[in-house]
Order: C-alpha cells, then structure tokens, then sequence
C-alpha cells in the first residue's frame, strides 16, 4: 500500500483534475481563455529563455571532437617572468599577450553542452576560454607569491555557465576544464587540446618536450 507524500501529491492532481473537468462543463469559455493564457505566458517565458540563450552563444565558439582551442608561445623574460603569447579564435584579434610569474602554466575553459530540444535544433558544444594562470613549484614560494591570473571570459550581462552552475537549468550542462600544469620554458610551443574527455595541453617543439620531460 503506497502512503507518504507521494499520495498526497496524486490525490491534490486527481482534484485539480477533476476541478478543471467540471470546470470546463460549467464554464468552458473561463477555462479556454485560462488554457489560451497560460499557453501563451509558456511560450513567452520559452521566447526569452532561447533569446538569452542565443545572446550567450555569441561570446562562444563551436567545440568538434576535439580540436585545438590555442596555441601558446613562450619567451623568458626575466627570472621567473614569462611573456606568453596566447593564438586562439576565442580572443580578440586572435593572439593576445600575457605576463606570467612562476615556473608552470595552466589554461582554463568553459564549455556548455546541450540536451532535449536544444539538442535537436541542432545546438553543438561550445566553449570559451576562461582563465589563464601560473604557479610556483617551490612550496615557499608559493605560500609567499601570489600567483599570476588573467581573466580571459570577459563579463557579460547573461551568463548561463554560471546560472547553471548554480540552478541546474534544463537542458544545459555546464562544464569546467583545466588542462594539467606544464612546465614554463623559453622558446617553448604548446597546443591546448578540447574535446569530450576534457582539456590538455601537448607539447610541440623540442623545447616544450624537454620541459616535460625534465620536469615529469
């Protein structure tokens, strides 16, 4: 015998039913214009969610299988000071420039997947990068220096990342990625891969092999 909350839910659905039934008997015009009503509120509230939803994308860009999302070039600049340049479709101008201080590097993406119907309009995963960093390996130096961060999401009026990192909206699932610290070397090359497994970083040239190399 079923009991608990869950029959008190079929038992309010049976009434409300039930009531919308007679209703419709007693005043089937009321119950159109509700009907129409609430229709049309539904499909307002539909409208703005896929027109925020659009808006987003537009600071997004279309994720395949798994593709080169950035190329990073790095030159020493002083002790452990490092200019890298930082080749993406995802930044303005496509190359921008940054300063880190430390011996590794990271690159952070976001990236939104789709479901249900968004899924069927033919929507594809899409991502931007979000944030690159450097750290020290010493662990003294890294309890006393602050470590480098340069934003690279941009702020925007409507973020469906976050909303759903916080609200679990329907069919979107925002992901986080970050591609294991690589070694800081002068001259060396580096490819950030994304796909579905996540985000990692290769080495290109000799030089960025040799740091890894030396470093693992």
């Amino acid at each position: 015998m079923m009991s608990g909350s869950a029959t008190v839910w079929l038992f309010v659905a049976a009434a409300v039913l039930t009531l919308a039934g007679l209703l419709f008997f007693l005043r089937p015009r009321w119950l159109l214009g509700w009907l129409k009503g609430t229709a049309a509120f539904s499909f307002i509230l539909l409208g703005v969610f896929l027109f925020l939803l659009a808006w987003d994308l537009t600071s997004y860009y279309r994720l395949s299988q798994q593709e080169t999302v950035a190329t990073v070039t790095i030159r020493q600049a002083g002790p452990q000071q490092w200019s890298l340049s930082l080749a993406s479709e995802a930044l303005p101008g496509g190359r921008q420039a940054y300063l880190l201080e430390g011996d590794q590097w990271q690159l952070d993406a976001r990236v939104l997947r789709f479901s249900g119907p968004l899924q069927w309009l033919g929507l594809k995963p899409a991502y931007k990068l979000e944030r690159l960093s450097g750290r020290y390996m010493a662990l003294e130096e890294a309890r006393n220096r602050r470590p480098t961060v340069h934003g690279l999401a941009g702020g925007g009026w409507v973020d469906f990342w976050a909303l759903d990192q916080k609200l679990e909206l329907p069919l979107v699932e925002s992901q986080f990625g970050s591609a294991t610290y690589m070694p800081l070397r002068n001259n060396a090359i580096y490819n950030v891969l994304l796909g579905q497994n996540g985000i990692n970083a290769v080495a290109v040239n000799d030089e960025a092999r040799s740091a890894v190399s030396n470093w693992q």
